[in-house]
């Protein structure tokens, strides 16, 4: 991979953690959302990277696991801050807790700590989205032979109809 997909994918999945983690305060959003950053990370940028540039391409599965990882780690990272910020404010100006055992912690716990299961959860989520960005490379690959294989039928079909 250049540089210059990796830029864009670093981009992307600081954008999507940024977005995931301002919603994921919302009650009942937040375990969808934390769910989203777990497996879904990958997959999302992924797809729109192939949807919005064709000429991005993932060419092996070391590419896709690597991929993955990058994506799950940048985009936990800007998850987790946006949410800690977010979860501070709401603590300590508006007096509102939708999760009493993190509103706590981030309030009353050291940073070091809170950076240590911050980067915890980053490799989770490297490893989690690197698998998913590996599964997300054979499906790609599975839809893409299946449609070759669809329309390479079809021309023989018309030559044979000439």
């Amino acid at each position: 991979m250049n540089k210059f997909v990796v830029k864009n994918i670093v981009i992307l999945s600081l954008i999507l953690g940024v977005f995931l983690g301002v919603l994921a305060p919302i009650p009942y959003v937040g375990m969808i959302m934390l769910f989203s950053i777990l497996l879904l990370a990958a997959p999302l940028v992924i797809v729109y990277m192939i949807m919005a540039d064709r000429n991005y391409d993932i060419k092996s599965p070391k590419d896709s696991i690597i991929t993955g990882a990058l994506i799950g780690f940048c985009s936990n990272m800007t998850f987790a801050f946006c949410y800690s910020v977010l979860m501070v404010i709401l603590a300590k100006v508006f007096h509102y807790t939708p999760n009493f055992f993190l509103t706590a912690m981030l309030t009353n716990s050291p940073i070091w700590l809170i950076l240590v299961f911050i980067i915890f959860l980053g490799v989770l989520c490297a490893t989690t989205n690197s698998f998913s960005g590996f599964a997300t490379y054979y499906i790609i690959n599975f839809i893409r032979d299946m449609y070759e294989k669809h329309y390479s039928n079809s021309n023989i079909d018309n030559k044979d109809l000439k």
